[in-house]
């Protein structure tokens, strides 16, 4: 009793926070109500293999049997005379309808799923899922990826949270191929999407392990499933990029750690060595290097002026936060000033975020940065128009890290002129 109300005590605190990008999960109450469609799910008396219990770890393809109950009532006023169907299982794996009712409410029905615990070693959210139909027609898609719509939660074997890809070249008669095979797949199943992109393009390779190498630049591949993502550059015919950084009147310490207060922007260099062309590993040496100088009272027009995309260092965000700080108010009225007097001028927003938590999630965050940015932006009279955004959540770092303070610089907003 007291390890259950232990448990649950941590998911009121941190139920709402995005704790879900590890191996560390939080197991569900012994009652779980989620939200629906102004509906209350209620799922209770969770047994799994016998057990009374919301976690049970189990072996690889292990049988394995769920029962709960499951009931809904009114949660506000929506679709009152709708057919509304109620699913759980494993998103993309296994699923069963628990009830097709009309309206809103419905009393306490028991419903049970026995199915074969997955190969892949991971750690599985038993979630709940919906749709408006005439009949139960059940889909393994239905079941959600989110945590927060768990009941339950199952651990297969013994789940490794380092995931590892290797991207290699291949050369196939008069042509050469880029290759991605995933060496482990991570705490939360396996991964078992794979996108494409060549820079800021996404391919139309959706899915395939191999895939042509037809010009030059930084290609990515991305494995994923519903809840995370890892993935991996390759640079071809490049063997460096560079993004510039920009901060205004203030202080950096240069790479010999003297105090150069002139300094008006910095770059962070990705630098090959000899070994990443034997074998492609993934190039993590990273060098300060000072770019260019400027007076004491640079401002935003001198940057405009000298470059076409910069990241301003106080558009650098907080921790899972997309709230715009003071200092960075102040630069962005210099933009905004900026931009009403030159009607022609426009600029492209782009978002990013670190590489902690899930790929969905980061890219929200993102596409909430930029959004903000720009309203901020267009409040300040700056024409809506004049403004594009583009979210790119965890895809591009500046800077491969886990530490916190070291990747801040990864959860920023970029400007792009597009024209002045």
């Amino acid at each position: 009793m007291k390890n259950t109300l232990f448990w649950f005590v941590l998911w009121l605190i941190f139920g709402s926070q995005n704790l879900y990008g590890q191996c560390d999960f939080i197991t569900p109450p012994a009652i779980k109500k989620i939200n629906d469609a102004s509906r209350e799910i209620t799922f209770s008396d969770v047994t799994i293999n016998g057990k009374e219990t919301t976690y049970l770890a189990v072996r690889k393809g292990e049988t394995v049997k769920i029962t709960t109950r499951v009931s809904s009532k009114k949660n506000g006023d929506y679709c009152p005379g709708c057919i509304v169907q109620i699913y759980w299982g494993i998103n993309g794996y296994t699923s069963v309808c628990a009830k097709s009712f009309y309206g809103y409410q419905f009393s306490s029905k028991k419903s049970t799923h026995q199915f074969e615990a997955p190969m892949e070693e991971g750690i599985y959210y038993i979630t709940m899922g919906s749709t408006l139909d005439y009949s139960c027609k059940n889909n393994i898609e239905r079941p959600r990826c989110s945590p927060d719509d768990a009941f339950a939660v199952l651990k297969v074997g013994n789940p490794d949270p380092e995931k590892k890809m290797m991207l290699t070249t291949v050369k196939k008669g008069n042509g050469e191929f880029l290759k991605t095979t995933l060496l482990k797949s991570g705490c939360f199943g396996d991964l078992d999407k794979i996108t494409w992109f060549l820079g800021d393009e996404k391919l139309a390779y959706d899915n395939q392990k191999e895939i042509p190498l037809t010009q030059f630049g930084n290609y990515q591949a991305v494995w994923s499933n519903c809840l995370e993502s890892v993935a991996k550059s390759y640079n071809y015919g490049s063997k460096e990029e560079e993004v510039k950084v920009f901060t205004l009147n203030s202080n950096i310490t240069s790479p010999n750690g003297t105090d150069n207060k002139e300094v008006a922007s910095f770059s962070l260099k990705r630098v090959a060595t000899s070994q990443d062309s034997k074998d492609n590993k993934e190039v993590k040496n990273y060098t300060l290097r000072t770019v260019s100088t400027a007076p004491k009272d640079a401002d935003i027009a001198g940057l405009i002026a000298s470059s076409d995309k910069f990241v301003l260092k106080n558009m650098i965000f907080e921790l899972s936060k997309s709230a715009i700080s003071p200092e960075a108010k102040k630069d962005l009225d210099q933009l905004a000033q900026i931009m009403r007097d030159t009607p022609s001028m426009k600029i492209l927003l782009e978002g990013h975020t670190d590489k902690r938590g899930n790929a969905k999630k980061n890219q929200e965050l993102s596409e909430e940065r930029v959004a903000v940015t720009k309203d901020y932006l267009v409040k300040q009279g700056v024409v809506a128009s004049n403004i594009q955004t583009k979210g790119w959540g965890d895809q591009k770092p500046l800077i491969v890290t886990k530490d916190i303070a070291e990747g801040k610089i990864n959860r920023r907003v970029e400007v792009r002129i597009l024209s002045r």
